[in-house]
């Protein structure tokens, strides 16, 4: 299986700290950020990784010394613990949003998937979380919703959402999980719906698993998202595979940090520096 680490963002809130130091380099635990994240995917079935770079690229790809590959991509291998992974950096001259981002990394050849007919599901990982989610198990979801053929009242997946507790800075949450499993976007939920899910209105905790047909159709459908460095939102879409059922969801009771401002940045530092230790 293959990933994708969105680490394209400014990090507004994080300055002045990333006045200079791209957000994925800031240091956590004697290590960066983004390869908290590498570790985590290396120790399981993933080897090939997209990362999308824009504010201080330069940074990010002289820190993993990235050079282009024979497809004129610039490719770097990360060595891991046990393993080395190979990364593959899609760099956005502009900001493309989080679709356009995935847009763009899907039309590589052989990174994201190994081709425009392939729509074997990726992980996708903001960049700027932390959550220590069970990874394997997310990806056994996405493969068997891949695998399986739709029923007639369950539509095929298009993704999976890992959900989290709503955190003190996000009290209303963002989505609805079902009994079932199925994610559902406030606006589509009918009045008895709202009512029965009351305590399962959950936020998104930036950890996911998405088919490429998701991106693949909004493109074939939107004509403004056609050019190759379209700009558009990942959300729109995800709320409009909702309105037709094809969003699952995970609940997920353990630790989550939403990197966000310097001082989550301290906490998720005191909480992995503890676990090493």
């Amino acid at each position: 299986m293959r990933a994708m680490i969105l680490a394209a963002g400014f990090g507004t809130r994080m300055r002045p700290l990333t006045d200079h130091t791209p957000k994925p380099l800031l240091e956590v635990a004697g290590l960066p950020l983004l390869e908290h994240h590498l570790l985590r995917l290396e120790a399981i079935d993933v080897d090939r990784v997209v990362i999308n770079v824009g504010h201080l690229a330069d940074r990010i790809l002289s820190h993993f010394a990235a050079k282009p590959n024979a497809k004129g991509q610039l490719e770097a291998c990360w060595q891991g613990r046990k393993r080395s992974l190979t990364l593959i950096f899609s760099r956005e001259e502009t900001p493309l949003e989080t679709g356009g981002g995935i847009a763009r990394a899907l039309s590589l050849s052989d990174a994201l998937t190994q081709d425009a007919d392939d729509d074997t599901p990726f992980l996708l990982i903001n960049g700027d979380v932390w959550c220590d989610v069970d990874l394997t198990l997310l990806t056994i979801q996405a493969l068997a919703s891949h695998s399986l053929a739709p029923l007639a009242d369950q539509p095929q997946a298009l993704a999976g959402l890992v959900l989290v507790d709503n955190p003190p800075h996000h009290p209303g949450g963002d989505f609805l999980l079902t009994p079932t499993g199925i994610v559902k976007d406030e606006d589509g939920a009918t009045g008895d719906e709202q009512d029965e899910q009351a305590g399962s209105r959950l936020t998104f905790s930036g950890v996911s698993w998405l088919s490429p047909r998701l991106i693949r159709r909004a493109i074939a459908e939107t004509p403004a998202y056609q050019g190759p460095n379209s700009v558009f939102k990942l959300a729109p879409l995800l709320r409009d595979a909702m309105q037709h059922g094809e969003v699952r969801g995970l609940h997920h009771h353990g630790a989550w940090i939403d990197v966000g401002t310097p001082q989550r940045l301290a906490e998720l530092d005191e909480l992995l520096s503890h676990a090493r230790a």
